[in-house]
């Protein structure tokens, strides 16, 4: 085995090397994130002026007497090379970028992508498998309109082509770009197993983590006296502060810093292109990078502030609350630097318990909470930088008009809404963690007198038992009336019909007398939920619906609708975003869109669809192209009635309802690989 550093133009070199991609390699499977990485990078180091940028590492054999090269690891790199410079002399020949030496393209095309002087007739140098060969020689040697659709050679090939053309460079200037890319190119010899390493590099599944990747950025490029230094002081200590997952700790400050929430494979490439966003000083942002661990800490072992504030917290807990860290990091960080009193912290954990309760009782849809945790602190912030000359909120105040304005499927439920869904709810149907987070509320109030529900129901020392049992003796049914049937499917797993005990399986079916009577029965119960069990005389739809009120009048003490004077200099536009299925558009007009930040207006709902294609044209051009050339998502490459253009013979299809509008667009992100929850409406008020 023979390894050194070379320029990968220089490796590319040779008039007789091909490079030659085995069978029992996968397809070529980078993804436009990857291509888009890749042009960054080119991109920083054309500015930068840099000699060189590593570029990896390419694993091959050759056979004796050969200069054929047979890429056991590498094919990634090479291929996606191989498109960029077949982009570069397409885009030369088609007058889509200039070239200072005329020569170049030639030089190109003759040195780099093909061998003239191959015996066989295809004289490409790389040999792709067969399926992605078919696709990359139709972009070498043949017309558009036969390039292979749907492949990732193709999509790919498309995306350089582009990004090469609106770079603004010379075909020079990029080429010498490429030509500082380096490689540690490793040749292996005819002893080495050339199976075994590829099976090794492969198959270990001992991939760098996020974090690992973060910290080798953080500290690879520095001596080792100041990366002991940094890893000491900050780096360890935040892997400690964490319990060894700092991935999920930088996900969660990334989302809180940047407002969106980044795929958890790709939290690398976000915190990378955020650090360089900062002006990148490495040692303030492990600073505050240490600052929030600590926090995150203080979260998890739930050691917030004084034993009134931990306990509330802990009952948060229950209901695994890490998709709101994002928020809660943000709120502790403002709460240390303001000077928050324990009392308005207090108020602010009751109002985010009230806000999460109510949606579980109305069984909306967990999703919606992600986006609003992740922007939930910056708009508070924004909403009291901007308030009325003269005044100055409480925190708690904002946070209430902030919550309470939202719409669809992130909504602040009323009571209205909450009494009508807690006679119907199924607590079975809730997930475990809201389920016994529920019954731990309602059991003990705000009580200082407490059961520890929450563990007993882990360690099934006691269990949720069904009043009106699940399978109905012929006493139930003569006790319950000639309307059993229907109290029974009504009402059976609804609160009303549910207790607490410690004696389940003696309770069996028995009729509710005998449940009531029997030694450690209902009347001998502990449990504040039998209190009203224990003055009933039999158990029958009036005593359900006497029962129902009751607690629905605990639940609605419990988790109380908050009320707030603040009203902000200028009443926010209301917004919904993408990923809000269940949102009902009737009689609702746009105002406008955001999407990766950016605010563009609406007249109508077309006019906002075929602005938001138009803003996938240009960030995501392959891939709009690519299903426009097959029809997908109402995108098409022909004009016609109904069609709006959205870019150079690239349209939509507009004649038809809000509804299939949205759906459209979400099979658009999809394909894009664009998070639903990007996509930001604007809306006019239904009365507006």
């Amino acid at each position: 085995m023979e390894g050194k550093a070379q320029q990968l133009i220089q490796y590319f070199d040779g008039s007789d090397k091909r490079f030659i991609i085995p069978l029992y390699q996968r397809n070529y499977d980078w993804k436009e994130e990857n291509c888009e990485q890749l042009f960054r990078d080119l991109m920083k180091l054309h500015k930068s002026g840099r000699e060189s940028h590593f570029f990896g590492s390419i694993v091959s054999s050759s056979p004796q007497g050969s200069e054929d090269r047979y890429i056991i690891d590498g094919q990634q790199r090479i291929t996606t090379i191989s498109l960029l410079l077949a982009a570069l002399v397409n885009a030369y020949k088609e007058g889509e970028i200039e070239a200072t030496d005329k020569r170049l393209v030639e030089k190109i095309f003759k040195r780099y992508l093909v061998d003239e002087f191959e015996e066989d007739e295809r004289k490409v140098k790389l040999k792709p498998i067969k399926k992605d060969m078919q696709a990359f020689d139709a972009v070498l040697f043949k017309d558009k309109s036969q390039y292979v659709k749907g492949s990732n050679v193709t999509r790919n090939y498309e995306f350089l082509y582009d990004k090469a053309v609106k770079s603004g460079l010379t075909l020079d200037e990029l080429f010498d770009t490429i030509k500082r890319l380096k490689v540690i190119n490793i040749l292996l010899d005819e002893k080495d197993d050339a199976q075994l390493i590829f099976e090794s590099l492969n198959s270990t599944g001992l991939d760098l983590s996020e974090a690992d990747k973060i910290r080798n950025y953080l500290l690879m490029s520095l001596s080792h006296e100041e990366q002991d230094d940094l890893y000491s002081r900050y780096w360890n200590p935040i892997e400690e502060y964490t319990d060894y997952n700092p991935s999920a700790f930088v996900r969660d400050y990334l989302t809180m810093k940047q407002g969106r929430i980044g795929r958890t494979d790709k939290i690398y490439f976000i915190f990378k292109e955020y650090a360089e966003s900062q002006s990148f000083d490495r040692e303030k942002l492990m600073e505050d990078m240490h600052h929030y661990a600590v926090i995150y800490s203080h979260l998890n072992k739930a050691e917030i502030g004084t034993d009134k504030l931990n306990s509330k917290w802990r009952q948060l807990q229950t209901l695994d609350p890490a998709v709101a860290y994002p928020y809660f990091m943000a709120l502790f960080d403002y709460a240390q630097r303001t000077g928050l009193s324990e009392k308005e912290i207090y108020r602010i954990l009751d109002v985010i318990e009230s806000y999460w309760a109510r949606r579980i009782i109305c069984n909306l849809p967990s999703n919606a909470l992600n986006k609003v945790f992740a922007t939930l602190h910056r708009e508070i912030m924004n909403l009291i930088k901007n308030s009325r000359e003269g005044s100055s909120p409480l925190y708690f105040d904002v946070l209430v008009y902030s919550l309470s304005k939202r719409i669809g499927s992130a909504i602040f439920p009323s009571d209205e809404e909450v009494k009508e869904n807690f006679a119907t709810r199924q607590i079975y149907k809730m997930p475990p963690k809201a389920r016994m987070f529920f019954l731990e509320r309602m059991e003990n109030r705000d009580s200082n007198e407490r059961h520890d529900v929450v563990k007993e129901l882990i360690e099934s020392t006691i269990t949720i038992e069904h009043i009106m049992p699940q399978k109905l003796s012929e006493k139930w049914k003569q006790e319950l009336g000639n309307d059993w049937e229907r109290i029974h499917q009504q009402y059976l797993h609804t609160m009303a019909n549910l207790t607490l005990t410690g004696y389940n399986s003696q309770y069996s079916n028995l009729p509710f007398s005998e449940k009531r009577e029997m030694k450690n029965g209902f009347k001998d119960s502990a449990f504040r939920l039998n209190n009203y069990l224990k003055l009933c005389e039999k158990w029958t739809e009036a005593e359900l619906i006497e029962r129902q009120k009751e607690l629905f009048s605990v639940c609605i003490g419990l988790w109380r609708m908050p009320e707030s004077d603040f009203m902000p200099k200028k009443r926010e536009a209301e917004t919904v975003s993408l990923e809000d299925e269940d949102f009902d558009y009737t009689n609702i007009k746009p105002l406008g869109f955001v999407l990766y930040g950016e605010r563009y207006s609406a007249k109508d709902w077309a006019d906002l669809f075929v602005g938001v294609c138009k803003c996938l044209v240009v960030k995501k051009h392959s891939f709009v192209k690519w299903m426009a050339e097959v029809g997908k998502n109402g995108l098409s490459t022909s004009a016609g009635e109904y069609k709006k253009e959205i870019g150079k013979n690239l349209y939509v299809f507009t004649n038809n309802n809000t509804n299939t509008k949205m759906t459209l667009l979400r099979g658009i992100f999809d394909e894009c690989n664009i998070p639903a929850s990007e996509l930001i409406f604007e809306l006019r008020s239904k009365n507006a």
